[in-house]
């Protein structure tokens, strides 16, 4: 099986200087100037269908009027009675509970009579 790479250093003209030392002819560098020269003017522009901005306008506007058909489809969220009952209540004890990833609890009671 022959080797890719001794493919490429055989054919790189930098490696072996000696052939082809001088480049391109002036009438060959020349006449490829001319050639991407006249590509370039010939090109042509597409104009986009959409400019930018509308079609960010045209999106944002979309996703909103989605969002809003969505949002009136749902059912209205319901209460938590429970909690209600819980802040009405401001003699009862509260306390605050975490536990650490090592599994040590911590508990605060907090004393609704301090006074400091």
């Amino acid at each position: 099986m022959t080797d890719v790479g001794k493919w490429l250093r055989d054919a790189d003209p930098v490696a072996h200087p000696g052939d082809d030392a001088e480049g391109l002819s002036p009438l060959d560098a020349q006449a490829m100037r001319r050639a991407m020269l006249t590509s370039i003017d010939a090109r042509r522009t597409t104009r986009l269908l959409w400019p930018h901005p509308l079609a960010i306008a045209a999106t944002i506007a979309l996703t909103l009027a989605a969002g809003v058909g969505v949002g009136r489809r749902l059912p209205p969220p319901r209460e938590a009675p429970a909690i209600a009952q819980v802040a009405a209540a401001p003699a009862a004890r509260r306390q605050l509970q975490f536990a650490t990833p090592g599994g040590t609890r911590v508990i605060w009671v907090f004393n609704p009579e301090f006074e400091p």
